[in-house]
This record gives structure tokens, sequence and C-alpha cells, in this order.
């Protein structure tokens, strides 16, 4: 299983730090990416995005990889 929370809930401005964690309970460990539409911007549980624009509009979610094979997160949508 495999998610993504947003740190802060309620409204993001632009200007905000945000950050995407991405969890997932895979055994073992696995390699988490992520991507925003089909763009791979970065990797690791955990995704920062500092001083957001509304560049940084769009769908984003994790994928985590590991010797069984990869899944996806659902996408979350940032809206700025």
């Amino acid at each position: 299983n495999i998610s993504v929370s947003i740190n802060g809930s309620g409204e993001i401005v632009e200007g905000d730090s945000v950050t995407l964690n991405c969890s997932s309970d895979s055994n073992p460990p696995a390699n988490i990416s992520w991507f925003k539409g089909g763009t791979f911007v970065g990797s690791g549980r955990i995704y920062s995005i500092s001083k957001i624009s509304s560049d940084h509009s769009g769908e984003y979610k994790c994928k985590s990889i590991n010797k069984h094979g990869e899944k996806y997160s659902d996408a979350v949508t940032l809206n700025i």
C-alpha cells in the first residue's frame, strides 16, 4: 500500500513551502520516486517545494520500486 500526504492543510498560497510525504509499507523497503504529471521530479520519501508558485500546480504521485515490482500512489493535486 502506498499513499501521499501533504503537510499543512487548507489552502496553499504562493510563497509557502509544501512537503509531500510518501508512505509505503512495502517489504523490503522500496526506493521512492516522485512524479509531477508524467515527469520525474525527485526521489526519497519526502519531496519538498520551497517558495511554491503557480508553476507547481498539478498532479503529484510517488512510485515505490523494490524487487517485487513497482507501485504508484494515487495522485494528489496542488492548486496554487
